[in-house]
């Protein structure tokens, strides 16, 4: 009785919100010498993978508002990590590439998320490591579709 009301109380979306931020720490610390925050970090890896990618295509993506997405564009491109195009297609539509500045440090940056995702994975074996992304792709799902709800419902 006593695991099953300890169990009850143990909150997943506290323990992802603790991971969150601890990760946001270390990103924070390790991106520092880059004058690049965690947020853009994400947006400018993405870019590397996607070159060309419009802001609109950026904003569906990474689930953000165009203004969350052309403030973390203006950033990069001052510190001269991407740089904007006008398409040949449309002249409304911006393409973002990444600079030689960011070829240069992408394999560091890439290296900062395996290091973190390794110390996370500390002492778990295989079978457990397959589970929990298991896991953590379900509760993914589940979020997807619970904001998905939330949109109808609007």
């Amino acid at each position: 009785m006593e695991k099953n009301q300890e169990s009850n109380k143990r909150s997943a979306g506290r323990l992802i919100n603790e991971l969150s931020r601890a990760a946001h720490i270390y990103f924070q610390s390790e991106f520092k010498k880059y004058s690049i925050g965690h947020a853009q970090i994400r947006t400018l890896l993405f870019i590397a993978r996607n070159e060309g990618i419009s802001q609109l295509e950026l904003s569906k993506y990474l689930n953000l508002d165009k203004s969350s997405i052309s403030s973390q564009l203006q950033i990069l491109e001052k510190n001269g990590y991407i740089s904007k195009h006008t398409s040949e297609n449309d002249a409304r539509l911006h393409q973002t590439t990444i600079t030689d500045k960011t070829r240069e440090i992408l394999e560091p940056l890439k290296m900062v998320f395996s290091s973190w995702t390794a110390t996370l994975l500390d002492g778990f074996n295989e079978s457990e490591k397959t589970k929990m992304f298991d896991y953590l792709e379900k509760m993914q799902s589940n979020a997807i579709n619970k904001l998905d709800q939330i949109k109808k419902q609007k």
